[in-house]
């Protein structure tokens, strides 16, 4: 017998290994981060690259001095960019808006996203904003 049979047998268990490892690979928990606008005012959590329709990301911002926070959720998802809806409230409870946003990513950790204002979500709530776009460069925070 030689000392070859040990090599083969080692770059078989090798390959096995790998190929478990990438078919796992798309379960394994991505770490989430946070977009932040240029100005500052604008913040996206739990962002990560790989999302899933139906995942919810929090967001605060702050429009005319009013401080709102809200949700984005994920309608489609696509490389490096997803598309959503969100609805948002401001702290004292009087303004809050809905529409369609989506973000892109530009270039490592830069990244835009467009906020299509439709109007409020409730007749009790003002939207000042309604029928404006938005559009926010922003980078990743880690």
């Amino acid at each position: 017998m030689t000392g070859n049979g040990g090599g083969k047998a080692m770059t078989i268990l090798q390959r096995l290994i790998g190929t478990v490892l990438l078919s796992l690979a798309p379960v394994l928990p991505v770490a989430a981060e946070t977009l932040i606008s240029d100005s500052g005012m604008t913040e996206i959590y739990d962002y990560q690259y790989s999302h899933l329709p139906g995942d919810v990301l929090p967001y605060t911002t702050e429009v005319n001095g009013r401080v709102y926070e809200g949700a984005i959720t994920v309608t489609s998802v696509g490389n490096g960019w997803i598309r959503g809806w969100f609805t948002d409230r401001d702290r004292a409870g009087n303004f809050g808006c809905s529409g369609d946003v989506s973000i892109q990513r530009v270039r490592g950790n830069r990244y835009i996203s467009i906020w299509r204002i439709r109007g409020t979500y409730t007749p009790r709530l003002r939207c000042p904003q309604a029928g404006m776009t938005a559009r926010l460069n922003m980078r990743l925070y880690r």
